[in-house]
């Protein structure tokens, strides 16, 4: 049976039009009102498939633009004032917080604030980035096909510890255990599904012993509920509810406290990237 997360009947919706995230961030939600619970969460340029038109809503299906981009989108409401046409991407960000200036020039108000990876439309004019909507550093900014520099992608986890919890984030600015997978593994053009029991089928399992020994940097290690990556043999990287933030801690320290709520560990796996 096909994830209704990711499927919808196209002969029963047809698609009405496609359109593009315009604001920094928008919740994708399981109804047309502010209240409905957040699927998940998409950033500045991702694609958005309208598939039926509410009072101030659209439903339909979220598509990523990243390259790599190889998993289907969540399907959910979104606030039609946080769409608008689709532009040819070429560059995206590269900071956690990359601001929007009003004019080409530093000290000029910032308009908005784009978190990591939100992908962009326009020119390199001097020092910035020119967009129908503002400047951005060229710092700030990589062709949106160019690898990172940085070695893996647990780095750009790693850039993001700190950063709050979000129930349903998978921006910089606050993000959940997947949405960290996800966000790390797209900055690294690759990619990753939504949710942990998603990402629990990717890569190759690794066997699961008392001692926890063999573990690699990268490894994704699983319970029911959450996921965390692997910083090194013995520390685990995740964003999680207990430290309302992205943090680091020994393995075995979370695993104990973990387990209390969610059960043992159910899986963990390698990726090969």
């Amino acid at each position: 049976m096909a994830d209704p997360r990711n499927n919808l009947d196209l002969l029963e919706f047809p698609k009405i039009e496609t359109l593009s995230v315009s604001t920094p961030t928008s919740f994708l939600r399981s109804g047309p009102r502010p209240s409905a619970s957040a699927g998940t969460e998409l950033i500045f340029g991702t694609l958005f498939h309208v598939h039926k038109i509410g009072r101030g809503w659209v439903w339909g299906q979220s598509e990523s633009v990243m390259p790599g981009n190889a998993y289907p989108g969540y399907v959910g409401w979104v606030k039609i004032s946080h769409l608008g046409t689709v532009r040819p991407w070429s560059h995206k960000t590269n900071g956690l917080s990359s601001p929007v200036f009003k004019a080409a020039n530093i000290k000029s108000p910032v308009q908005f604030l784009l978190p990591l990876g939100s992908v962009l439309s326009g020119k390199i004019s001097g020092d910035f980035f020119q967009m129908a909507d503002g400047f951005v550093s060229i710092r700030h900014v990589q062709f949106i096909d160019e690898r990172p520099i940085s070695p893996d992608y647990v780095t750009i986890a790693e850039s993001i510890i700190g950063q709050p919890y979000v129930w349903g984030g998978v921006a910089s600015f606050g993000l959940d255990c997947s949405g960290l997978v996800q966000t790390a593994l797209r900055n690294f053009g690759s990619d990753a599904p939504r949710d942990a029991d998603q990402q629990a089928k990717m890569g190759s399992p690794i066997k699961i012993n008392d001692s926890l020994s063999g573990l690699e940097r990268g490894d994704l290690v699983f319970w029911k509920g959450h996921v965390g990556i692997m910083q090194s043999a013995t520390r685990l990287l995740h964003a999680n509810a207990h430290h309302m933030i992205v943090a680091c801690e020994p393995i075995k320290t979370a695993r104990d406290r973990i387990e209390k709520a969610a059960g043992p560990i159910t899986a963990i796996r390698r990726l090969k990237l």
